[in-house]
């Protein structure tokens, strides 16, 4: 294919799949910029890998257009886009070194003349940090070894765009962690748009520089990770992306009226009628009486049930007048004159709070 760096390296134009007469995607329509690291987010069942084999050629659209690089890539086989695939069971051959691993598709394909090949397998080694492991077996590595062998193959031939399926899902937490920044760091070395697929919320607000979030076959929001966590577009996005408190009135755009608990200030918000109103736990913070909460600041009385000490923060419950549970996290510096079963008053300033539309 012959493709424009101009051109945005993905874009989707109202694309829909249909399985079964059902809808798994539905009307997507989005750009993935040039040497960006974008997530597509969302639950099982979303449609977000179906979205991906799209993009990879796995999957043809029922509905829309695919462009790679500014060329119309709907019809084009996986194997004729200039793409690579990283999967989460790395899919390495047991049989072979690192290093024939690392070189398998270029001899297969054969994208480079053989004299060149191992000077790439050096260099597409270093790249993940793996200088010295080139005659190991697959078998002698790591988890997180053999992560960065599949990097290694994928990158090698030098693709203009990497997909990855749940990349991380096969390591223990603190190996995911390293393995998210190295991640970045490596897309950021070797220039290529990156495209991941996941369900892992973290891990797509660490990586990115965009996110798509899905639900229900549609994108229901695209933007920064600071953009979707700060300033969720849906109650969905809210809930779905960290934890929030949802309490539903009725906003005039100034004021969100809850039955039962009074009106509470919001920023300016366009939304007037039905909605929701979130505040994020550790935008909250929590005492024991009343004349201690801060000048300014929306505040709701209520009962504390427990607070929860984790180790760099404290997780407090308080009973609400009409049966909702609010949760505050504060440092543990914050928990003098609280009483387990006694008053406690939640407050926040009222620019940390997101009106929402049902």
């Amino acid at each position: 294919m012959s493709t424009d760096p101009t051109a945005p390296a993905v874009r989707l134009s109202g694309v829909g799949k249909v399985f079964g007469g059902q809808y798994a995607v539905r009307d997507v329509t989005l750009d993935i910029r040039q040497n960006e690291f974008f997530s597509i987010l969302g639950p099982s069942g979303c449609g977000k890998t179906t979205l991906m084999r799209m993009i990879t050629g796995f999957e043809e659209p029922s509905e829309g257009t695919v462009e790679l690089s500014g060329v119309r890539a709907t019809g084009v086989p996986a194997h004729k886009r200039d793409l690579n695939m990283l999967f989460q069971s790395y899919a390495l051959f047991p049989h072979l070194s690192v290093a024939d691993n690392v070189a398998f598709e270029l001899k297969v394909r054969k994208l480079r003349p053989r004299s060149e090949i191992r000077d790439a397998v050096r260099e597409a080694l270093a790249l993940v940090r793996l200088d010295d492991f080139g005659d190991r077996s697959v078998a002698q590595l790591s988890g997180g070894q053999r992560q960065r062998v599949a990097i290694a193959r994928a990158l090698i031939a030098r693709p203009s765009l990497l997909l990855l399926d749940e990349p991380l899902g096969a390591l223990d937490k603190k190996l995911r962690a390293e393995m998210q920044l190295e991640l970045k760091k490596i897309q950021r070395e070797v220039g290529v748009t990156f495209v991941t697929v996941t369900h892992d919320q973290e891990e797509a607000l660490t990586m990115s520089d965009r996110i798509a979030v899905m639900n229900g076959g549609r994108v229901v929001q695209i933007d920064t990770p600071e953009g979707v966590y700060e300033r969720p577009a849906s109650r969905f996005v809210a809930s779905f992306i960290g934890t929030s408190n949802f309490l539903t009135g009725t906003s005039d755009g100034r004021v969100v009226a809850v039955a039962g608990l009074g009106a509470l200030p919001v920023p300016r918000s366009e939304i007037v009628g039905a909605a929701h109103l979130a505040v994020r736990p550790e935008n909250v913070g929590v005492c024991g009486r009343e004349d201690l909460v801060p000048a300014g600041h929306a505040a709701l009385r209520g009962t504390l049930q427990q607070s929860v000490y984790l180790g760099s923060a404290v997780r407090h419950h308080l009973a609400l007048g009409d049966g909702t549970t609010f949760v505050a996290e504060t440092s543990s510096a914050d928990t003098a004159g609280l009483t387990a079963g006694g008053p406690a008053w939640a407050h926040w300033r009222p620019e940390t709070s997101r009106v929402l539309a049902e």
